[in-house]
């Protein structure tokens, strides 16, 4: 199963401050990476994949994955 980026934060970072903390961005900026603009976390990509435990393709496919669902939220809307 492919990991939305909320998911994928979660699991790297434990929770969204974590996360924050690390790159160096506010809350809502990891808010709305996961709620609307999930390709601007790839802005920080470098500094991810540096972390141990990091594959980029995971990355990838998570901030795709939530690309995906949040246009299938906006058609039904």
């Amino acid at each position: 199963m492919v990991m939305n980026l909320k998911q994928y934060i979660k699991a790297h970072w434990q929770s969204d401050e974590n996360a924050a903390a690390d790159l160096g961005v506010s809350l809502r900026t990891i808010k709305n990476w996961t709620t609307v603009n999930p390709s601007g976390i790839l802005k920080h990509s470098g500094q991810i994949i540096q972390r141990d435990g990091i594959e980029v393709l995971e990355l990838f496919d998570a901030v795709a994955q939530s690309m995906e669902q949040i246009n299938e939220q906006r058609a039904k809307a």
